[in-house]
């Protein structure tokens, strides 16, 4: 099932949908963590700037995301990814969303809507994923979501892709999955369909391009671009 794709095969006008990872792809999570923990932190050490902390924060925190997507990525090897999905189902935020919109969110997917489906695919829960929608008034342009509570695996198992691209009516290779972890493309590429990495998360650009996405983008709204771009290079 696993299709390696490169760069210039991107072909945009096979693409029907367009699904998207919430965490750091879609919503600013990453920032709202590191400034929480450094916030802390300073609480306990006030004699050193919170500034400082949020500067020491980042690669620490990146450096805990990798070691967490490795053991996700084991759970996934030995089939256990439901007991983590029911974690985050638990977890799950049950009325308000508390994160922020990465920049021109909104804007992009509205750009793009005009001419693609869109969707969501997410590791998180599905009260948290339909707060994330209707605060950001999302609930026209959204039109398929899978959350953890809503497929037998998660991210990286390429089910997940392939259950959103049967509720579009579409093949996986007519579908793109937009995410800012080495996860989001291992799941696109296993399903078949096309890999777009963001920088906007935790995952480093290294470790992004070492597992080949299709496209590399600083955040998700550069995506309407790239893809003309690419329509252009045809």
């Amino acid at each position: 099932m696993m299709k390696k794709l490169t760069e210039s095969s991107v072909h945009p006008e096979n693409i029907k949908l367009i699904v998207f990872d919430v965490d750091g792809t879609l919503a600013e999570t990453d920032d709202y963590y590191i400034e929480k923990t450094s916030v802390l932190a300073h609480k306990l050490m006030p004699f050193i700037p919170a500034e400082k902390f949020e500067k020491i924060n980042r690669p620490v925190i990146m450096a805990g995301e990798t070691v967490l997507h490795s053991f996700y990525r084991l759970l996934d090897i030995v089939g256990m990814d439901k007991l983590l999905s029911k974690i985050h189902s638990r977890l799950s935020v049950k009325n308000d969303y508390k994160y922020k919109e990465i920049a021109g969110m909104k804007e992009t997917l509205l750009k793009l809507s005009g001419k693609y489906m869109l969707g969501i695919i997410t590791s998180g829960g599905r009260q948290s994923t339909k707060a994330f929608i209707k605060k950001f008034g999302l609930e026209k342009i959204i039109r398929f979501v899978i959350s953890s509570e809503d497929c037998n695996y998660i991210k990286p198992h390429p089910a997940p892709m392939l259950k959103i691209a049967e509720a579009a009516g579409v093949m996986p290779e007519n579908c793109m999955l937009v995410g800012d972890t080495i996860f989001d493309i291992l799941c696109a590429h296993r399903a078949g369909a096309y890999a777009a990495a963001v920088k906007s998360g935790f995952d480093t650009d290294r470790l992004l391009r070492f597992h080949k996405p299709d496209l590399i983008l600083d955040s998700v709204r550069d995506l309407p671009q790239q893809l003309s771009q690419e329509e252009k290079n045809e």
